[in-house]
């Protein structure tokens, strides 16, 4: 009887163990698909997080001026007709992004969705809004037609397509731009307020004018004249005044 009993407790201690291990076992994934659970909660609040912080926003309006220029037509080169794309009834512009232009040499960036913000607001879409096509053999517009970059030769050099880019265009300089993209031009993104963007169709490195548009946006991004007028310390004045130089003449009685 006793060695009955003992085989009984053993019995039912290894099938308490088996229990053990079976709920160790069900714990186990359950833990792991939390974790993943949470992973996945992290990574989600992030990309809201990087979306809502990127630029250009849905709050966004901003401007970038731009000119396509062709080196092989007239006398030098010229600047070709800006786009001016479909309008509906009312006059508006065809866009689907809230990347376009009211023909008007500027391109007017304020993304209606949030696959046109940040690194998605790109040269492609205001393309695609303009009916414009460009790769490195040429770009194709309503306003002008073809132009070709198949043995193009300006200057006794190959021309090739390009887009120049200058960052400020208030204060460009038509030889130092800051960047220059010689393919994948639907990858250009728009970066901030008041860019220049010249399409050309020129020899590489060659000095491309700028758009002939900067100074209007100046109109329509009143923001801007802020970074042509604050200094960046204090302005200190030299008091000392030269007695050779004449001071300012003030009528009689004033």
């Amino acid at each position: 009887m006793a060695r009955a009993s003992g085989s009984r407790k053993v019995a039912r201690a290894a099938s308490m163990g088996g229990v053990g291990q079976q709920r160790r076992l069900i714990g186990f994934p359950a833990v792991v698909v939390l974790i993943i659970l949470i992973g996945i909660a992290v990574v989600a609040i992030a990309r809201t997080q990087r979306d809502a912080e990127a630029r250009p926003g849905l709050s966004d309006h901003w401007h970038s001026a731009y000119t396509v220029w062709d080196c092989t037509s007239g006398d030098g080169g010229a600047h070709q007709p800006i786009f001016e794309g479909r309008r509906n009834a009312q006059g508006y512009p065809y866009d689907p992004y809230g990347i376009h232009s009211h023909a008007d040499g500027l391109i007017h960036i304020h993304p209606f969705t949030a696959n046109a913000t940040g690194n998605d607001a790109v040269m492609a879409k205001f393309f695609d809004a303009m009916f414009v096509k460009m790769d490195v053999n040429g770009i194709t517009a309503t306003e002008f037609g073809v132009i070709s970059a198949v043995d193009a030769v300006c200057d006794g050099q190959p021309a090739v397509m390009q887009i120049v880019r200058w960052s400020n265009a208030l204060t460009a300089v038509a030889a130092e731009p800051d960047e220059r993209i010689y393919e994948n031009f639907g990858d250009v993104r728009f970066k901030k307020d008041g860019e220049a963007f010249t399409i050309a169709l020129a020899p590489r490195d060659a000095v491309v004018p700028l758009p002939p548009t900067v100074n209007d946006l100046l109109g329509v991004s009143p923001s801007l004249v802020a970074d042509l007028t604050q200094p960046e310390g204090p302005v200190e004045f030299d008091e000392t005044l030269d007695e050779d130089i004449p001071g300012v003449q003030l009528p009689d009685g004033g």
